[in-house]
């Protein structure tokens, strides 16, 4: 839990509410603090991000220095069972925490390194997609600011697809750095600010519609979750929409029609297999004009409060502490089926 990324204090709320659920009689629990791998310490992490409601004191929760040593090998004391990993953003979402924990040969939770690293890369997941010919919104990638020029692309997205659009960091979460552009005169401080997070900005279709998302458990056959319908308070799905108590409203199943229910739960399934995703996963989606069209795909999704996997799993049936047993027990079938 935590990390350096930009979503370290969402890290730290998904960590706390994990460590709090996961039951004592079957389990061993230690938190760490993924910073402690950069060496860099408490000096080295990004600015607070804003309080997360009832989570505000994750992070003053105890952290246990992380001595790579001890986890690496048995006779170290701490190495696990299996890793949980609750990290969000780069360094934990995107293959690296993944590469490390299988050179040391340790079980975690979730996807793998090559599923970690294509959906944490937008603009890789969509090409993927769209070759699979799930819908996508349109794209223009921009890759830094060497070649840029507003006014050329601001042609080209009036050809493709014309405003709005929504400019974002092609690998980053919790729609950190994300910016609506009505027009073009907009679109220039909205690429600078989208990379100022990251090398490549995306610049996508804004699609009007209602906002739906689908978790998902499992490895090769995964189980879609109940549909949930997200209606922001503010009209857009952004960070304090989506971890600010009463942000947004989660409507269980969601108020679409069950021909186009279907069709985005098959969306959501052929995503998590085609990426080759394993434990959970999350796929958002929008139904414009009748159509769900894929947004983007989620491996670690948050575990606040607020978050829409764990309300997912509820409605199914499955209790929080189950929930975390199930992806556990994902976590040791991998790793069984990786060795065989």
């Amino acid at each position: 839990m935590g990390g350096t990324s930009s979503e370290r204090a969402i890290s730290l709320s998904t960590g706390r509410q994990i460590v709090a659920a996961l039951d004592p009689q079957k389990y061993d629990v230690l938190a760490l603090d993924a910073a402690a791998l950069s060496g860099g310490g408490a000096a080295a992490l990004p600015a607070a991000a804003p309080t997360l409601g009832s989570s505000q004191d994750a992070a003053g929760m105890e952290l246990a220095p992380l001595d790579v040593g001890r986890v690496a090998v048995p006779e170290g004391g701490l190495r696990p069972d299996v890793a949980f990993i609750a990290l969000h953003g780069k360094g934990g979402e995107d293959g690296t925490i993944q590469g490390m924990l299988e050179l040391l040969g340790i079980p975690y939770t979730g996807s793998g390194v090559l599923a970690s690293a294509l959906a944490m890369d937008k603009a890789m997941t969509k090409r993927l997609l769209r070759a699979e010919g799930i819908p996508v919104p349109g794209e223009l990638i921009v890759r830094g600011l060497r070649a840029w020029d507003p006014v050329a692309a601001a042609a080209r997205i009036q050809e493709s697809f014309g405003f709005p659009v929504i400019v974002k960091p092609n690998a980053q979460g919790s729609t950190i750095g994300c910016t609506i552009v009505r027009g073009a005169r907009e679109l220039d401080a909205a690429v600078r600010e989208a990379l100022r997070h990251d090398t490549v900005a995306l610049v996508e279709q804004y699609l009007e519609g209602v906002e739906i998302t689908a978790g998902l458990l499992g490895n090769d056959e995964p189980q879609v979750l109940p549909l949930i319908e997200i209606v922001p308070r503010g009209g857009f799905y952004d960070y304090e929409a989506k971890y600010a108590p009463g942000g947004s409203a989660h409507i269980i199943p969601a108020r679409i029609p069950e021909e186009a229910a279907a069709v985005a739960r098959e969306h959501a399934r052929a995503c998590h297999v085609l990426l080759g995703c394993r434990g959970m996963s999350r796929v958002d989606m929008i139904l414009s004009e009748g159509t769900p069209c894929v947004l983007e795909v989620n491996t670690i999704p948050g575990m606040t409060p607020t978050s829409l996997l764990p309300e997912a799993a509820r409605a199914a049936g499955i209790s929080f502490p189950r929930l975390l047993d199930l992806l556990i027990g994902f976590a040791l079938e991998a790793h069984v089926g990786q060795a065989q």
